[in-house]
C-alpha cells in the first residue's frame, strides 16, 4: 500500500521514453511510406491476388502488413506488462488492450483468410462488401470508421489536450487519476502524423480543390500511425513502470 501510495505521487512522465527518438522513428516512417507511394506505388498494393475475387490484394501490401507488425508487437507488449502489474485496475486495462488489439489484427488478417487464402461464403459473402472474413467491412461503418474515429479522439484528448493542460495548469492534467490511464508527451508524434496521413482523404471528401490530394491509401497509413500510438503508449508505461519501481526500492 505504501509503495502504491508512492508511485501515485510520482509525476507520471518520470522515467519516460524518449520523446526526440519518438519523433525520429514516426518521422523517418511517413517519409518513407510517402516515398514508396510515390516513387514504388506496387509495393503498397503487394504482390498477391484476392482469394476470392482475384484482383490485386492490398493486404499484402507494406502498409497493411505493417499494421499487422504493429498490432503483434501491441499485443504482447501489453500482455507482458498485465502480467507484471501489481494494480489489478491496471491488469484489467491492459488485458483489455491486449484483447482489443488481438480483436483489430484478426479483422485487418480477415481472421487469416489472406494467409490461409479460403473463400467467402454464407453470412460474409452476403454482407461484407469486400468478400472478406471481418465484421468492419460488413457492418455499415459501425466497426470501422466509428471505432478508428473514437481512436483519434481519445488520441487528441490524451496526447495534445492533457499534455498541454499539464504545462499551462503546473502539472495538472486531463487525466490525472489513475495516472497510468493517460499517455505522455511521448504520444504526441505518432498522434500528429496519424492527422496527417488522413487529411488528403478529409480534404478530397471536401471539393474544395481542382484536384486530388491522395496518390496513396491514406486511411491505411493513418491506421499504421494510430496502431503505432499504441506501441508508443505501452513502451512508455512500460518504461515509467520500472522507473517507479526502482523509486519505491
Amino acid at each position: 500500500m505504501i509503495a502504491t501510495d508512492q508511485s501515485a505521487r510520482l509525476d507520471s512522465a518520470d522515467g519516460d521514453i524518449s520523446a526526440a527518438w519518438v519523433w525520429i522513428i514516426c518521422t523517418a516512417l511517413y517519409v518513407l511510406f510517402m516515398a514508396v507511394a510515390w516513387f514504388l506505388p506496387d509495393v503498397l498494393q503487394g504482390s498477391a491476388l484476392h482469394p476470392v475475387t482475384g484482383e490485386p490484394n492490398w493486404e499484402f501490401g507494406l502498409l497493411e502488413q505493417t499494421q499487422n507488425l504493429t498490432l503483434l508487437a501491441t499485443i504482447i507488449l501489453a500482455a507482458m506488462l498485465a502480467a507484471r502489474a501489481g494494480d489489478k485496475w491496471m491488469r484489467g486495462w491492459l488485458i483489455l488492450i491486449t484483447l482489443g488489439a488481438f480483436f483489430l489484427l484478426g479483422e485487418e488478417a480477415s481472421w487469416g483468410q489472406h494467409y490461409f487464402r479460403w473463400g467467402t461464403e454464407g453470412w460474409f459473402a452476403e454482407y461484407n462488401d469486400q468478400a472478406e472474413t471481418n465484421l468492419h467491412n460488413a457492418t455499415d461503418g459501425w466497426l470501422d470508421q466509428k471505432p478508428r474515429a473514437l481512436l483519434q479522439v481519445g488520441m487528441v484528448v490524451g496526447a495534445i489536450i492533457h499534455p498541454l493542460l499539464k504545462l499551462f495548469r503546473r502539472g495538472k492534467g486531463l487525466i490525472d487519476n489513475p495516472w497510468w490511464l493517460a499517455p505522455t508527451i511521448v504520444c504526441l508524434p505518432p498522434t500528429i502524423f496519424s492527422l496527417l496521413a488522413g487529411a488528403p482523404k478529409a480534404i478530397d471528401k471536401l471539393n474544395i480543390l481542382p484536384f486530388q490530394l491522395q496518390f496513396y491509401r491514406a486511411s491505411e497509413l493513418e491506421e499504421n500511425f494510430i496502431y503505432a500510438f499504441f506501441v508508443v503508449y505501452l513502451l512508455s508505461l512500460g518504461a515509467r513502470l520500472r522507473f517507479q519501481r526502482k523509486q519505491d526500492g
